[in-house]
């Protein structure tokens, strides 16, 4: 299937240089799966989620400009993790190979940073157990943040949900366990769990520089 969406992509836009990323990027992909690609192509630049025989697009078309001046790599975190499926004058592999050094030098957050993120979980926490729609709301959000405050524990640049989770799963049995139950069963204790394990691996990962305050 990839390969005939890739030639429907050829054909539409021409493109000098492919890179494919996301699930299709993985193997990962399946049933519903978006086709997430980066195109560099000759023209404007436009942003095609139409689909492709069932399969959801969101493919991104950008014009060769885009990448002779001083653009920003951390527009285009998504790309890691990408492959390349076409590259005329190594445009594609230009692309990447700054997008990879740009995330590799990324500063990790300081040992004080990281204490203000954990007594937010803390305060955060405190405040779900009200109840009421606000408490509600709360619960929620901590959900959603810790995700990426876990990132930040290990180290890692936030790149997503989809890949937290699958780095989680890989590298990290314990937080995958204990955040899974934390969303799955919506009780305060599933929730004090999970905000209890991020403080035990602040303690254990140590990601910061020991230089850091």
């Amino acid at each position: 299937m990839e390969e005939t969406i890739l030639q429907y992509l050829r054909d539409k836009y021409r493109p000098l240089a492919v890179i494919i990323y996301g699930s299709y990027a993985d193997g990962t992909n399946g049933p519903g799966s978006d086709f997430d690609a980066l195109l560099i192509a000759v023209g404007e630049k436009r942003h095609d989620d139409t689909a492709f025989e069932g399969v959801p697009l969101d493919v991104f078309v950008e014009p060769p400009e885009s990448f002779q001046k001083d653009w920003d790599p951390a527009d285009y975190l998504r790309l890691l993790g990408g492959r390349i499926a076409e590259d005329r004058g190594g445009l594609a592999a230009g692309v990447l190979e700054r997008v990879r050094a740009w995330a590799a030098q990324l500063p990790r957050k300081t040992r004080s940073e990281l204490r203000e993120e954990l007594s937010w979980c803390r305060k955060m926490l405190e405040r779900t157990r009200r109840g009421d729609d606000e408490g509600l709301y709360r619960w929620h959000w901590l959900l959603t943040d810790s995700l990426e405050i876990f990132c930040d524990l290990v180290g890692e640049p936030w790149l997503g949900p989809k890949k937290a989770l699958r780095r989680m799963e890989a590298s990290y049995g314990l937080a995958k366990r204990a955040y899974g139950r934390a969303l799955r069963e919506m009780n305060p204790a599933a929730l004090r769990d999970w905000i209890s394990y991020l403080e035990k691996l602040a303690e254990i990962e140590s990601p910061w520089d020991n230089k850091n305050s």
